[in-house]
C-alpha cells in the first residue's frame, strides 16, 4: 500500500498543512510520515479511531440475538425427551435388541418380521423404542411416523395402557411441532383413558398438558382454569407434591406467554418453596431460571442477577449444559444493560464455549 501518512481522526486542516510544510502533528498522533512521498493516491490516509470495547461487545451481543430461538427450541426438546413415557411392551423384548439395530433397514426388517408373525405386541414395542431413539436425534417427522405406526399395531392388542402412553407421547411431540389440533386430539384421548382407569395423577398430568395446548392456542382462560380448578385439586388429593411443583411451573409458563410476569413469579415462588420444603431439587434450576427471566423482562436487574447465578450453580451441579447456555445468554444481556463490561465479556466467552460444545458451528 502506498501512502504518505497513517493517522487517526485528522481534520481537513491537517491535509492542507502537508502542502505548506507546517508541522502536521503537534499532538503526536502520526506514527509514520514520508515527506518525500509523491506517488499515486492521497497524501494522507485518515483512519477511523479504533473501536471501543463497548462497541465490540455490543455488536457481539446483537449478533447472538438470532440464536435465542434455537436455544429455546433445544430446551423444549430436552424437556420433551425427559417426559417421553415407555410402554410395557418394551420391557419384554430387549432380547431382540442385542445387538441394537444400527440402520433404518435393520430396524424395518426386525419390525416387519414381528408383524408377519402376528406379534403386534412386540412390533409396537420395537417401533416405540425406535421412535424414542429417533426423538433423541431430533428427527421429529420420523418420530411421529414411527409412533403412528406403533399406535396402529398397539390398537390391535388389548393393551389399553400402552395405547394411551403412545397417544400421550404423540400429543407432546405434536405440541412441540406446533400442530395444536393433533396435540389436542391425542392428549384428550390419553386423558379419557386416565379417567376410565381412575388414575388421579395421570389425569392431573394430562390436564397440565391440555392447558399448555390451550395456551398455545391463545385460550389462556381455559388453560389457567384447567390447572387451578382441576389439576391442582387432584394433586392435592393425591398428595403428589412433586407433580404439584410442575403444575405451578406450567401455570407460570402460561403467564409468561401472556407477558404477565408478576403473576408468573408468584406461582414460581410457590413452586420453589414447595420444592425446598420437600427436598425435591430436580426442578429448582429451571424454577430459578424462569424467575430470573421474568425479573429481567421487568428490568429488576439486581434480583435477576442473583437468581441467574443461583440457577447456574444448580444447572452445573446437574451437568445441564443447555440450561447453562440459556443462563449465560440472558445473564450477559443483563450485564450489558448494567454496563458491566468485565462480566459481560467473561459471560460472552462462557456462552461461546458452551454454544460451540453443544451446537458446533451452527449459526
Amino acid at each position: 500500500m502506498t501512502a504518505g501518512l497513517f493517522t487517526f481522526g485528522l481534520s481537513a486542516t491537517c491535509l492542507h498543512a502537508q502542502e505548506t510544510d507546517i508541522v502536521l502533528d503537534p499532538a503526536g498522533y502520526i506514527n509514520k510520515y514520508d515527506t518525500t512521498f509523491h506517488g499515486i493516491g492521497p497524501h494522507v490516509y485518515v483512519l477511523p479511531a479504533p473501536r471501543t470495547r463497548e462497541e465490540l461487545l455490543t455488536d457481539s451481543y446483537k449478533e447472538k440475538i438470532f440464536f435465542q430461538d434455537s436455544i429455546d427450541k433445544a430446551l423444549d426438546l430436552q424437556e420433551l425427551i425427559a417426559s417421553f413415557k415407555t410402554t410395557r411392551a418394551e420391557r419384554n423384548m430387549q432380547y431382540l435388541l442385542s445387538p441394537m439395530p444400527t440402520s433404518a433397514l435393520a430396524w424395518n426388517e426386525l419390525i416387519e418380521r414381528e408383524v408377519a408373525r402376528g406379534s403386534y405386541h412386540t412390533a409396537y414395542g420395537l417401533l416405540h423404542t425406535y421412535a424414542s431413539l429417533s426423538l433423541k436425534e431430533g428427527t421429529i417427522a420420523q418420530t411421529l411416523d414411527l409412533l403412528q405406526s406403533a399406535l396402529q399395531h398397539a390398537q390391535k392388542t388389548p393393551n389399553t395402557s400402552d395405547v394411551a402412553i403412545i397417544q400421550y407421547n404423540l400429543a407432546n411431540i405434536y405440541l412441540y411441532d406446533r400442530n395444536i389440533q393433533q396435540a389436542g386430539y391425542f392428549q384428550e384421548a390419553y386423558y379419557n383413558t386416565a379417567v376410565q382407569q381412575k388414575s388421579i395423577i395421570d389425569q392431573a398430568n394430562s390436564l397440565l398438558r391440555i392447558a399448555l395446548i390451550q395456551a398455545h392456542d391463545q385460550d389462556f382462560r381455559s388453560a389457567e382454569n384447567n390447572i387451578i380448578r382441576k389439576a391442582v385439586p387432584l394433586l392435592n388429593r393425591a398428595k403428589a407434591y412433586e407433580h404439584k411443583i410442575v403444575a405451578w411451573q406450567t401455570l407460570a409458563r402460561i403467564y409468561q406467554l401472556q407477558n404477565k410476569h408478576t403473576e408468573a413469579q408468584w406461582f414460581l415462588i410457590q413452586a420453589r418453596d414447595l420444592a425446598r420444603s420437600k427436598n425435591f431439587s430436580r426442578e429448582l434450576a429451571e424454577i430459578e431460571y424462569m424467575l430470573a427471566s421474568s425479573k429481567l423482562v421487568q428490568k429488576n436487574y439486581t434480583v435477576a442477577k442473583k437468581e441467574f447465578l443461583q440457577a447456574n450453580e444448580l444447572a452445573k451441579s446437574e451437568d445441564n449444559k443447555l440450561l447453562q447456555l440459556a443462563i449465560a445468554d440472558k445473564l450477559g444481556q443483563l450485564y450489558m444493560a448494567e454496563r458491566d463490561f468485565n462480566n459481560a465479556e467473561a459471560t460472552l466467552h462462557s456462552y461461546q464455549d458452551l454454544r460451540t460444545e453443544l451446537f458446533g458451528n451452527r449459526l
